[in-house]
């Protein structure tokens, strides 16, 4: 298991885009706690980026 495994099946899941093998192969071999963590981290950067970006648009 890696940390980019984890983070392009989070990446992925964000837009709804995933492949059945690619599935398959990730519940095998990551654990749900990573994604979670993951999926956590990836939403905050995702908030926060559009937070900056309306504070930038707006000034």
């Amino acid at each position: 298991m890696s940390v980019f495994r984890v983070w392009k099946a989070v990446f992925w899941s964000f837009f709804g885009i995933r492949k059945g093998r690619d599935l398959e192969s990730d519940a095998a071999h990551i654990k749900p706690v990573h994604i979670v963590i993951a999926g956590l981290v990836g939403a905050l950067i995702f908030v926060v980026s559009l937070i900056v970006l309306v504070n930038w648009i707006t000034r």
